[in-house]
C-alpha cells in the first residue's frame, strides 16, 4: 500500500513530537490502514513505555503475523465482554506510576463493545476523560484514534455506526489522508500538514 518513497519529504520526522501532553491526542482517519501505518511508526519512534489498547485488533494482527515485530516497550492489550474493566483498571494503575503512552485504537471498537450500555456514548466519554485524567497527572501521552467520517450538518460521525463523534475541547485533532508520497497528517489547530514519507512506515 505505502509505495513511492521520497527522501525530500520530512526523512527525521518524530511523531511523538507532534503529540500534545495536556490534550487527547484524537487520530482521525477513513481508512483503518492510514491508522496502521501511522500508529506502527509512532510506537517505533518512541522510547517510552506504551499501552495498547486494541479494540479492533488490526495492530494485533499484524504482530500476531509477523508484519510487525514485537516492541519490547509496548504492553498489548486485546480487551473482551468480560475483562474490559479489568484491563482499564491495569492501565490506569500503570499510568499513574510514570510517563506512558496511552493508545486507544479505537473508539469505534469500545462503542461496539459496549453497545449493549443504555448510555454507551457517556460511558466512552467517561473512559476517555479518566484515561486524559491521569495521564495529565503523569505528563503522559494520550492517543485515541477515531475512524471518521465528516457531515457538513452534524459534523465528525463514527464510520460506520453513524455515532456522532462527541468532542472536547482539551483535543489535538490529526487527521490521515492519503498521499502519493506516503501518509499525510493534517493538523487544523495548527494549520499545517505533514507527511510520513513511505519508506519510514514499517508497514510495506
Amino acid at each position: 500500500m505505502f509505495k513511492n518513497p521520497s527522501d525530500g519529504l520530512q526523512s527525521g520526522l518524530n511523531l511523538q513530537t507532534i503529540l500534545e501532553q495536556n490534550l487527547i491526542n484524537s487520530i482521525f482517519y477513513s481508512d483503518p490502514f492510514l491508522k496502521a501505518g501511522f500508529i506502527s511508526k509512532l510506537v517505533q519512534d518512541t522510547k517510552l513505555d506504551v499501552l495498547y489498547l486494541d479494540l479492533d485488533l488490526l495492530y494485533s494482527g499484524y504482530v500476531v503475523s509477523g508484519i510487525l515485530g514485537t516492541q519490547k516497550n509496548v504492553t498489548l492489550f486485546q480487551p473482551t465482554d468480560e475483562t474490559l474493566n479489568k484491563i482499564l483498571n491495569e492501565i490506569l494503575v500503570k499510568a499513574s506510576l510514570s510517563q506512558t503512552m496511552i493508545i486507544v485504537d479505537s473508539i469505534n471498537g469500545l462503542f461496539n463493545m459496549l453497545n449493549k450500555n443504555k448510555n454507551v456514548g457517556k460511558t466512552v466519554m467517561s473512559i476517555i476523560m479518566l484515561l486524559a485524567s491521569i495521564a495529565k497527572m503523569t505528563k503522559s501521552y494520550l492517543v485515541v484514534a477515531s475512524m471518521v467520517r465528516y457531515k457538513k450538518e452534524e459534523g465528525w460521525i463514527l464510520s460506520p455506526t453513524g455515532k456522532r463523534l462527541v468532542e472536547t475541547k482539551n483535543n489535538k485533532k490529526i487527521l490521515l489522508e492519503h498521499g502519493k508520497d506516503g501518509i499525510i497528517l493534517n493538523m487544523p489547530s495548527d494549520s499545517c500538514k505533514l507527511v510520513i514519507p513511505s519508506n519510514l512506515i514499517p508497514l510495506v
